[in-house]
């Protein structure tokens, strides 16, 4: 009995796929410390401005879950915070001031607080928490992260 050859198409595009994987290639996961492909290390910046403290600590565990697959050495994280996800970087009430602080140490992660949510919600530079780097426009801050070339994820 003959085939049709609509009934060959899929067996054929499994082997011209399977034909061109690398073979010893690591699978996604493999704990590796891997480098991006120019070389350069990753960098991502994170966009949070949600009050919902479910979603910030979801971001804090991105980041961690970051330094799980990469090292410190080969990956940058910078948290960028705006909006109704300020507090989490003011040291009054935060629930995660240790946790950032921690980061920070172990990782060197980056904070950034908005200039402009700071001025709204009439937060000063001493209110927020010591590992707060830079106080600049989250959104200009944003657009220049991704013209630079890093990886936005959004928690």
């Amino acid at each position: 009995m003959r085939r049709h050859p609509r009934t060959l198409r899929w067996p054929l595009l499994f082997l011209v796929c399977t034909t061109f994987m690398m073979p010893g290639q690591p699978a996604w996961g493999a704990g590796d410390d891997v480098a991006s492909e120019s070389g350069q290390p990753h960098r991502v910046v994170l966009h949070l401005n949600s009050g919902d403290e479910k979603v910030q600590r979801g971001a804090l565990n991105n980041i961690k879950n970051l330094y799980q697959e990469f090292s410190s050495q080969s990956l940058t994280v910078e948290l960028v915070v705006h909006g109704a996800g300020l507090p989490v970087l003011i040291k009054k009430g935060t629930p995660f001031a240790a946790e950032l602080s921690e980061l920070r140490k172990t990782y060197g992660v980056r904070y950034t607080a908005c200039s402009n949510t700071m001025k709204t919600m009439k937060v000063t530079r001493e209110d927020l928490i010591d590992e707060v780097g830079d106080t600049v426009p989250a959104i200009m801050r944003l657009v220049e992260r991704q013209e630079q070339g890093w990886v936005y994820i959004k928690p």
